[in-house]
């Protein structure tokens, strides 16, 4: 593995890149990592001296108005260019990544010249020229903060200097021996409360003046006080010290220095912060789960204003413009967050928001960009032994910076040394299929949801303590916080478990600790994931294997529903795998299925290369001696095959393909209606069968064929998963039939992505004969209904009648510019679709286009489901 890391000129560049220069060596110890710099940055310094290689390309300022620099730009940057390219040539570097500043421009352009992968980190709210550039040709995008106005950006925070990092870890350990051991080396008082003011390596004279003009006030209140003036900037403040006239043991305790190399230790000491509201200081404060006053540069482009937004939003820092900043106010505001007798607990108030503002793992955030975005050959065993090393999720993350200790089975956690086990948002299908089965091993779990819901009541019946409502109380005692995408970080019992160093998991990676001691199948795909998991599990229930699984939804059969987890006595375990957010790198499965890798999720991951380098890692994960299965019918997961064949190989990994291409390993016959349902043949010479299934579509004969496949490779007899199969009766949400009324069959199903609705109306048609086909659908995010808006109006425009409501949001902020009038906009056809953006008037509205012998669904992801009784009264007549 060769990286070229480019990125100098100023500390807030520089830092950075070295914390994700060391992230990619903890994780690959051979990695060849190679500093693209200048021989004038602070890089010429800090590159060599922390032993990696350094090569020099001329610097290139760009220049943002007409002047000589703008005439002579054209040949610098060309031998920028050059030097840059010369670097990627003898390094071997097979992805770049750009920190920003003058050499990160010529780093972009001589990559993507030679086809190199390029990551971008955008250190600042508001990002550069150099990083607005190569975000145009990036597969990867990381900004620090929110907001950032880059396309494709996923927020990463900043990758932390590492003793910064150091710190954290040691804070969550005992962050009073981090304390006590950080003010002996500053001579310090670890006892008394401390204020710690910076205003930047160049200081900051009106943050000077205010807080040493209420030095009286602080020190009288019994302050401690380390204040950083910047070069050449203490003789002001050691001016007003001189004329209080307080007893030289009180003067004492106001430590005036001009600038501090070893800040960390500053800040293990201290209980607030007071400065300026630059990128790193904001990132640092927060991760440390600091307090802070920022008082934001009053010059510029108000970039660190928008540093600080977010923290501040969440209630961890206060801001104070640089004009409103006096002694008056120092006394009014920061005294009272030091001493008094609420003082301690606002702190801690504050010290949790800022932490869950903070992202303390963003160097193995970016490394995670890096990692998926190698060449085929992924993770390594060895790399795997890093915790969640092709693509961390949030709970990793965390478990690696802080250095909690986890027992593990090969490269997995054990479930019991979770212990005592809270999940947020346990409601949800996913999270709550968790909890029940970490209660059926025998675990103390409880759980919290914002509200009541369909899934509570199954768990408090399994013995899973429910509450309705978030607080922070609810984590006091728990050894382990499991959490999902969704969860966000101001979510207050997160931000208590991160402030107390609690374990805190993904839910994918508890959904791994439960497969680590079984013989896992792991289901994955842009599409058809939850049916041919749920596929899989019903067979080898039927066969007798008494699998476990976890699936995103209920599993029906002949014999009735089995619900969406089951704790079984085999050895199989068959779990729904999401890529949606890259949490499907957790699992190291024994049994790989993936059905499509046809791209989503491009809000999370930027582009289509990094969205299909993300399946090329989890292929890769599968162990060894185990089996791919891969659908051939799909260009995407065709392609993955070609990717990985050879390395699967190396380690006697077994490649079966399904599908109708006449190279498929496995055959799928015609389809074809018979009495009892829809049958096709599967398999090929002598390993075949015939499957009947009860539900339609050639889209659910594919994953059918997948299934058999996979239960093939579990040593399952044909015949005999050809008969589980036939058990299949779908599952919740999937072509769910809600009740006829009025003559018209309502169906419910999950399909968000174009080809999922194109699939489902084909399949719909099917089954209406003469009928006509209407639909309601919701759009599911505003990131994937502006990125596919014109394919899912060629999708909708398969049905008859086609009603559209707002888009659900999920874990998404409204953006005012999609609605659902976005998709109508793209249905071909003229007056086939209507927008209503309310969704109950939206049910209406299609129930009153329905006729008898119609076929009506209710479509989409998000809370549509809902809409399928009201349908439902409305064609019977009742309100």
């Amino acid at each position: 593995m060769s990286v070229l890391l480019a990125g100098g000129g100023t500390a807030g560049h520089v830092n950075p890149l070295l914390a994700v220069a060391d992230e990619i060596v903890r994780r690959h110890p051979a990695a060849q990592v190679t500093v693209l710099g200048t021989a004038e940055g602070l890089e010429a310094r800090l590159v060599p001296a922390h032993g990696y290689p350094l090569a020099i390309v001329p610097r290139v300022p760009l220049p943002r108005r007409p002047s000589l620099d703008l005439l002579r730009l054209p040949g610098r940057l060309r031998a920028a260019v050059a030097a840059a390219g010369r670097a990627i040539d003898e390094s071997g570097a097979q992805v770049v990544v750009g920190f920003g500043g003058y050499v990160a421009t010529p780093a972009y352009l001589a990559a993507r010249r030679r086809g190199v992968p390029i990551v971008v980190h955008e250190q600042n709210a508001r990002p550069g020229l150099a990083n607005r550039l190569g975000a145009r040709w990036a597969q990867a995008v990381a900004v620090t903060f929110p907001g950032t106005e880059l396309r494709g950006a996923r927020v990463t925070g900043l990758p932390l200097r590492r003793p910064v990092a150091d710190l954290v870890a040691a804070r969550a350990v005992d962050a009073a021996a981090a304390r006590r051991a950080a003010a002996a080396e500053l001579g310090l008082d670890p006892d008394l409360p401390t204020l710690v003011v910076t205003g930047g390596s160049l200081g900051a004279a009106s943050v000077n003046a205010a807080v040493a003009g209420a030095a009286g006030e602080l020190l009288g209140a019994g302050v401690q006080v380390l204040h950083l003036t910047g070069r050449d900037k203490s003789a002001p403040v050691h001016a007003v010290l001189g004329e209080l006239g307080l007893p030289e043991q009180v003067i004492e305790r106001y430590h005036v220095r001009e600038y501090l190399d070893d800040m960390h230790l500053a800040l293990a000491c201290a209980d607030l912060v007071v400065g300026r509201a630059g990128a790193g200081t904001v990132c640092e404060v927060a991760a440390l789960g600091l307090p802070a006053v920022y008082v934001p540069l009053p010059v510029g482009n108000g970039e660190q204003r928008r540093n600080a937004a977010g923290v501040v939003a969440a209630g961890g820092a206060l801001l104070v413009d640089d004009a409103a900043l006096d002694p008056a106010w120092v006394v009014r505001h920061v005294v009272p967050l030091l001493v008094g007798s609420r003082a301690a607990d606002e702190r801690a108030r504050m010290g949790a928001a800022a932490a869950g503002a903070g992202f303390p793992d963003a160097s193995g955030r970016v490394a995670d960009l890096v990692d998926a975005l190698r060449p085929a050959g992924g993770p390594t065993r060895a790399d795997a032994a890093a915790p969640a090393a092709a693509a961390r999720s949030v709970g990793a993350s965390v478990g690696a910076s802080v250095g909690t200790s986890v027992a593990t089975a090969g490269d997995q956690l054990v479930v019991a040394d979770l212990g005592r086990v809270h999940l947020v948002g346990v409601g949800g299908a996913g999270m709550s299929a968790i909890a029940l089965l970490l209660a059926a091993r025998g675990l103390r779990v409880s759980g919290s949801d914002a509200a009541d819901g369909p899934a509570l009541p199954a768990l408090r019946a399994a013995g899973v303590a429910v509450t309705v409502g978030h607080d922070a109380a609810l984590v006091t005692g728990v050894d382990t916080l499991v959490v999902s995408s969704a969860v966000r970080e101001s979510n207050p019992e997160l931000s208590a478990a991160r402030a107390a160093g609690t374990r805190v998991l993904h839910r994918s990676e508890a959904l791994a600790a439960l497969m680590a001691d079984r013989d896992a199948v792991a289901v994955a795909g842009a599409h058809g994931k939850t049916t041919t998991s749920a596929m899989v599990a019903t067979a080898l229930a039927a066969a007798g294997a008494d699998p476990s699984f976890a699936i995103g939804g209920t599993v029906l059969t002949a014999d009735g529903a089995l619900g969406g987890a089951r704790d079984g006595s085999g050895a199989a375990f068959v779990a729904e795998a999401d890529e949606s957010d890259g949490s499907f790198l957790a699992y190291r499965p024994l049994v790989a299925l993936v059905t499509n890798v046809e791209p989503d999720h491009l809000d999370h991951y930027g582009s289509r290369e990094a969205f299909e380098g993300a399946f090329v890692a989890f292929a890769e994960r599968v162990r060894d001696g185990g089996t791919l299965v891969a659908c051939a019918d799909d260009e995407g997961a065709r392609a993955l095959v070609a990717r990985v064949r050879t390395d699967l190989a190396d380690r006697g990994v077994a490649v079966v393909t399904y599908g109708r291409a006449e190279d498929a390993d496995v055959r799928v016959g015609e389809l074809a209606r018979t009495a009892a349902g829809w049958t096709f043949e599967v398999g090929s010479g002598d390993a075949a069968a015939t499957i009947t299934l009860s539900m339609p579509g050639e889209h659910v004969a594919l994953n059918a064929a997948g299934a058999w496949a996979a239960c093939a490779a579990l040593g399952v007899a044909g015949t005999a998963a050809a008969a589980g199969l036939a058990q299949f009766r779908g599952t919740g949400r999937r072509f769910e039939d809600r009740g006829t009324a009025g003559g018209v069959r309502v169906v419910d199903d999950y399909a968000h992505h174009p080809t999922e609705v194109t699939a489902l109306l084909r399949a719909a048609r099917s089954v209406a004969g003469e009928g006509r086909v209407l639909v309601l659908f919701q759009p599911h995010l505003y990131s994937r209904t502006r990125t596919f808006a014109a394919e899912f109006g060629a999708a909708l425009d398969l049905a008859d009648v086609v009603v559209v409501t707002d888009v659900y949001a999920a874990r998404e902020d409204p953006d005012p510019t999609v609605s659902g009038a976005t998709v109508v906009e793209q249905v071909p056809t003229s007056g086939r679709a209507t927008y209503v953006a309310d969704r109950h008037e939206a049910a209406l509205a299609v129930a009153a286009a329905a006729r008898p012998g119609d076929l009506l669904l209710t479509v989409g992801a998000g809370d549509v489901t809902l809409l399928a009784d009201v349908v439902l009264a409305a064609l019977g007549g009742r309100p």
